[in-house]
């Protein structure tokens, strides 16, 4: 794989030669001059004729495409090293392209603000995956690592307004919904941060795995192993790292009980 302080090695995969040309055009004259684009393909078996020749930091993947889609494509070519940036006029597909820990997902038409933060995102991960690969060489990207279902997938990328935060899954204490948002909150460094998101909780919910965390509010999804106390009175909620207090519905509280009476020993 490239260095992430280099220039940026990429293949464009849409079978509309105009969304390509557009995107390439935005690409070089609107973002960064210096993204090397390796190829163009219009449909999976140029992509993948292409995947043969170049080793890509990134591919600009369209989702809806003649015969094979790119969720069947990706599984197909896996084990893959390259990150994915979905390029796509529907929306459906998000949270799937989420928990293969793709880059991004830009809807059509794009936009430049959006695509630009697509790179910007692509940068921190190459550089993150860099760092990662240094300590264990034999392991893959996150993407190929889901795809190819050799490990769980154990850490999130969690986008903020103006930074980009890779946290794992144990690090994360609890996730607030905010309206149709969510403000994850997590340690770095042994100290709380928070990031406010686009996705719902119940998206949260989705994504993060059942055995470690518990809905235990309409408007609290937890981190079952950073509880330090249940209190059982009227006020019904639970202790976190450092004492911070979240309500449990009552309805929520016995499921909540038998929950953790259930657990695993290892991750009790």
């Amino acid at each position: 794989m490239n260095n992430a302080e280099s220039k940026l090695n990429v293949l464009l995969v849409d079978d509309e030669v105009e969304a390509c040309q557009n995107l390439k055009t935005i690409l070089l004259e609107y973002i960064d001059p210096s993204i090397n684009i390796l190829g163009i393909a219009h449909n999976t078996k140029e992509a993948e004729q292409l995947l043969e020749i170049h080793n890509p930091d990134a591919v600009f993947l369209d989702i809806e495409m003649p015969n094979e889609n790119a969720f069947q494509f990706l599984e197909r070519v896996a084990p893959v090293q390259f990150e994915v940036i979905f390029v796509t006029a529907y929306d459906e597909y998000a949270i799937k392209a989420f928990k293969l820990s793709a880059v991004d997902y830009i809807l059509k038409p794009i936009s430049i603000n959006e695509l630009a933060n697509a790179v910007v995102k692509l940068r921190e991960k190459l550089k993150y995956k860099s760092m990662y690969q240094s300590a264990n060489s034999s392991e893959f990207g996150e993407v190929s690592k889901q795809i190819n279902n050799r490990t769980k997938l154990n850490r999130i990328v969690l986008k903020g307004n103006n930074n980009v935060d890779i946290v794992a899954f144990s690090d994360i204490i609890y996730v607030e919904a905010f309206g149709g948002y969510s403000k994850v909150f997590f340690l770095k460094n042994n100290k709380l941060h928070d990031t406010l998101t686009s996705y719902a909780i119940s998206e949260y919910e989705e994504m993060l795995p059942d055995t470690q965390f518990f809905r235990i509010h309409k408007s609290y999804l937890i981190n079952h192993s950073h509880i330090t106390k249940l209190n059982k009175d009227f006020s019904m909620n639970i202790v976190l790292w450092d004492n911070i207090q979240v309500p449990v519905s009552r309805r929520r509280y016995p499921l909540l009980v038998e929950y953790l009476k259930n657990l695993p020993e290892k991750n009790a």
